[in-house]
């Protein structure tokens, strides 16, 4: 983990607040941020995130000061990074607070009635935002797309975000006009209970949201992405792609195929897709920096580039999965004018040997991999 509460106190809020117990305890991970000031009145339930650092003003122990330890205990084994109370109800807090807090190395901090609540949670997430940023950079995503990474630094990423990895990791790639990255990141960060499952960071014109379980299968997974989805107001129609699951050690397989997997998406103007959905992209996206690659492409495309009406035939033909009926009725033209547009295909591109098949394969091949070279 990143940011810890001795971060904390770096911080131009933190440098407000006053250590008053737990000193021992200012390496605990800080996830999060949480404001308590109703959880512990009875009837009230207290679903905070591990690793959140708690504010409050004691507003629930106003008539009972003896709700404050068993708070505080509550807090502490529930595994909150520290907390930190405004002077509103009490200047001071109770001997036995400050000294459970100290036995438990569980950092206590005070501040006056001129520092906000709002102060505090803006310099916290930001901190936590800002340290992810700077460990899943766009030039380290780069590197794990490109393939490019070495154990050792995937290694640094994993330690260094603000999210506590479980066994297994998959990984999601979001972009569209519709969607606002700028606004859904913010939102995200302030998201109440999500970031034990997920972390969600900037790439290119769009997103990437990190999901974590400790389960492999690829239901629990998509389960987690559409609750983000949902609770952040992205349309499910949105041209998304999904990794497959991988151990977390392997997050940088994660982060390849959800991007190449939205490269699919795109390419075929589709709106979700699993990797596992997206067929012959598997194998071709990898290999389109390859010279070989753009040149089968151009080789074969390239013989038609000035023909619109056979482009356009190729592309229906494809669409439609080499039938001549359903081309046809996609162009509306008879099947006749489909097959003399093939027939002229095949000569300019040298493929008069080819059986239907083999032409139909070679040109959705080529069609596949100049698609995605244009979204790439």
């Amino acid at each position: 983990m990143a940011l810890n509460v001795k971060d904390i106190m770096e911080l131009p809020s933190g440098q407000r607040m006053q250590l008053i117990a737990g000193e021992n305890g200012l390496s605990r991970a800080v996830v999060s941020v949480e404001i308590a000031d109703y959880e512990f009145v009875p009837g009230f339930e207290c679903d905070m995130e591990p690793g959140s650092f708690v504010i409050t003003s004691f507003l629930f122990a106003k008539d009972d000061p003896g709700l404050i330890l068993s708070s505080i205990k509550t807090l502490e084994q529930m595994g909150m990074a520290g907390l930190a109370y405004k002077q509103i109800l009490y200047e001071e807090l109770p001997e036995e607070v400050i000294a459970y807090a100290d036995s438990k190395d569980f950092p206590l901090f005070s501040f006056n009635k001129n520092l906000w609540f709002e102060n505090i949670i803006f310099d916290i997430m930001y901190a936590v935002q800002f340290d992810d940023k700077v460990y899943l950079s766009e030039e380290k995503i780069d590197a794990m797309l490109s393939g490019h990474m070495n154990r050792s630094e995937l290694d640094i990423i994993l330690k260094g975000i603000s999210l506590k990895m479980k066994r297994y990791v998959s990984a999601a790639y979001l972009c569209g006009d519709d969607i606002d990255a700028g606004r859904v990141l913010r939102s995200f960060y302030m998201l109440k209970g999500f970031h034990d499952k997920g972390l969600m960071v900037r790439f290119g014109q769009g997103l990437f949201l990190i999901i974590t379980s400790s389960r492999s299968d690829h239901d629990t997974h998509r389960l987690i992405l559409e609750e983000a989805l949902d609770i952040l107001g992205i349309s499910k129609a949105a041209q998304i792609g999904m990794s497959d699951v991988h151990e977390t050690k392997n997050m940088d397989a994660a982060f390849r195929e959800g991007h190449d997997c939205y490269l699919a998406s795109a390419a075929e103007g589709t709106a979700f897709k699993c990797f596992r959905d997206t067929g012959v992209y598997r194998f071709l996206l990898p290999a389109l920096d390859m010279t070989q690659t753009k040149a089968f492409a151009s080789d074969v495309l390239g013989a038609i580039s000035d023909h619109p009406d056979l482009r356009e035939t190729a592309e229906r033909y494809v669409a439609s999965g080499g039938e001549i009926s359903a081309t046809a009725s996609a162009l509306c033209c008879h099947q006749n004018t489909v097959r003399y547009r093939l027939g002229r295909i095949r000569k300019l591109t040298g493929l008069e040997g080819a059986t239907d098949s083999e032409l139909y394969m070679q040109l959705k091949l080529a069609i596949i991999i100049q698609r995605s070279l244009k979204q790439d």
